[in-house]
């Protein structure tokens, strides 16, 4: 297989994900779940240190090359769920090892879930579930989400004249210019104007339903998989409240952590070298 993966492409309930796999086919098998408006080439700077698994990153429904969902249906953290099931039956291993970035980690702490004694082991890369909702605010952000439904349908899509435009915008959000390359060839196509963003703009909506403290301990208390934590000191450790999932975790759990400094392998890195602090769950 070459240095730039394989394409691949699986078809459940009528939606077609596709992605890119790297490594050994006869490997052990990870499934790798991508971050918020990212796309499968996220994990093409770890393939190579992965050379020995059968590597398929896939871009999630709505981004990337994979296909949008209806017009009805919602872009919740576990409506990815059931046909990423499909596509592990797809793929006819016995097991296989979750690995997801930013919000594909939070996604895959549910599919891990879900997979139950056929997944062997999962790894979150500076992401986990996302940050707990109070009781009190449960009617604010449903009605968020509609009013963000209703703004959506005349928002007008956004295009670039070239490559450079859509890099210039990542790194006003935050990113790397190199990460914003990375990403480039799957998160634009052609468009007479120049260039269109591939993903549905519906994953800028608030989303209906988030899940409380006591749901979210739930999940993390069900999983009995060998799972590990990274999470960069600069990252989402700061940004979205890490902080509080890991000491929530913890104290439910047998931890082993550890820190090193090392270059972000992943998109929303920021391409410094940053510490990254190592997290062992049993």
């Amino acid at each position: 297989m070459s240095d730039s993966g394989q394409e691949c492409a699986f078809v459940v309930d009528g939606l077609t994900y596709r992605g890119i796999e790297w490594g050994n086919p006869q490997g052990p098998l990870i499934i790798a779940l991508h971050g918020w408006l990212d796309n499968a080439l996220s994990f093409s700077v770890l393939a190579p240190h992965l050379a020995q698994f059968r590597l398929v990153a896939l871009d999630l429904s709505g981004q990337g090359h994979s296909d949008h969902r209806s017009a009805d249906a919602t872009y919740h953290i576990w409506d990815d769920v059931p046909q990423l099931l499909g596509i592990v039956e797809q793929l006819g291993e016995g097991s296989v090892i979750v690995m997801g970035h930013s919000r594909g980690a939070a996604i895959a702490v549910l599919l891990t879930a879900a997979l139950g004694e056929r997944c062997s082991h999962l790894v979150l890369l500076d992401g986990m579930l996302p940050i707990p909702a109070e009781d009190a605010a449960a009617p604010q952000q449903f009605v968020q989400a509609q009013r963000d439904r209703e703004t959506a349908r005349t928002r007008r899509r956004r295009y670039f004249t070239d490559v450079a435009g859509f890099v210039g915008a990542r790194v006003k959000l935050g990113f790397s210019e190199n990460s914003a390359r990375l990403l480039a060839p799957r998160a634009l196509r052609p468009h007479d104007n120049g260039f269109e963003l591939t993903h549905d703009p519906r994953l800028n909506q608030a989303s209906a339903v988030k899940l409380t403290a006591g749901m979210i301990a739930a999940f993390y208390e069900s999983l009995s998989v060998k799972t590990l934590v990274l999470v960069a000191e600069e990252g989402l450790r700061v940004e979205a409240g890490l902080e509080a999932s890991l000491q929530a975790i913890s104290s439910g759990t047998r931890v082993q952590c550890a820190t090193r400094a090392g270059q972000t392998p992943y998109a929303h890195g920021r391409g410094g070298r940053d510490h990254c602090h190592y997290t062992w769950l049993f």
